[in-house]
C-alpha cells in the first residue's frame, strides 16, 4: 500500500509540474518545460487558440539566456543591401527582440517580413508568401489581425548604416509560431499595413519587390 501511495504521489507531482510549466529535476522526460499559451479570440474571425509545445533542447553553453537566432541578409536584384540581425527570446512564450545593422538601403521606409520558406539560392524569388500561421490578412505589427511574419517598417537614411531594434510579441523562436528555418526579407518600398483597400495591399502591404533576404537559423 505504501509503494502504491508513493507512486500515486509522484504521478500527481509530475502532473502539477507539467500544468504549471515547471521542471522536475532528476525525473527522466521532465528536463524541459511544457508551455501552454493562449492567443485571444478575434470576433467574427476565430475562437481562442491554445498552443502546447516543449522548449527545444540545446547542447552546450549559451552566451545569453533563452534562445537566439541570426539572419545574414544577402542582396537581390543587385540592390547592394546586406546586414546581420540577431533574434533573442528570453522566455519560450515571451516577445522576440530583433537587433542588428543593415547597410545599402535607400532613404525612406522599407518593409520587413518573415516569409514562409527558407529556400534561398542565388536570389529571393523562392521564399514564398508572408508567414501566415493563423491570420490570413496582412497588417501592421501592432494590429490584432496580421500575418505572423508582418514586422512593419524600418526607416533608413541615405548613405548611413541602419541600426535595427524591433520587439515583436507574435513571432517565436520555438513552437507553432517559430520563424527559425524561414526567411527574413527587406522590401524596396514602404509597407502600408493592408490599409490601401486593394488586393495587393491585403497580401503584401504594397511594399514592392524584395531587395534582400536571408535564412533565419539558431545562433547556438
Amino acid at each position: 500500500m505504501t509503494l502504491r501511495l508513493h507512486i500515486f504521489l509522484i504521478q500527481i507531482l509530475c502532473l502539477v509540474a507539467v500544468l504549471n510549466a515547471k521542471t522536475i529535476h532528476g525525473i527522466p522526460g521532465y528536463g524541459r518545460n511544457l508551455v501552454v499559451k493562449s492567443l485571444p479570440a478575434i470576433e467574427d474571425i476565430q475562437s481562442n487558440v491554445y498552443e502546447v509545445f516543449m522548449e527545444p533542447f540545446l547542447y552546450g553553453p549559451r552566451a545569453a539566456p533563452g534562445l537566439q537566432a541570426v539572419v545574414y541578409l544577402q542582396d537581390d536584384v543587385e540592390s547592394g543591401v546586406s546586414g546581420e540581425l540577431v533574434f533573442t527570446q528570453v522566455a519560450p512564450n515571451g516577445p522576440v527582440s530583433i537587433q542588428g545593422n543593415i547597410t545599402g538601403l535607400s532613404a525612406g521606409l522599407h518593409g520587413v517580413h518573415v516569409h514562409q520558406s527558407g529556400d534561398i539560392d542565388a536570389d529571393c524569388k523562392k521564399i514564398g508568401p508572408h508567414y501566415i500561421a493563423y491570420y490570413g490578412r496582412h497588417g501592421g505589427p501592432r494590429d490584432p489581425i496580421r500575418h505572423v511574419g508582418d514586422l512593419g517598417n524600418v526607416k533608413a537614411e541615405e548613405g548611413e548604416t541602419l541600426h535595427v531594434k524591433i520587439i515583436d510579441e507574435l513571432i517565436s523562436l520555438a513552437g507553432p509560431r517559430s520563424i527559425v528555418g524561414r526567411s527574413l526579407a527587406i522590401t524596396k518600398g514602404e509597407d502600408d499595413y493592408g490599409r490601401a483597400g486593394t488586393e495587393e495591399s491585403a497580401l503584401t502591404g504594397t511594399s514592392g519587390p524584395v531587395i534582400a533576404c536571408g535564412v533565419i537559423g539558431y545562433l547556438h
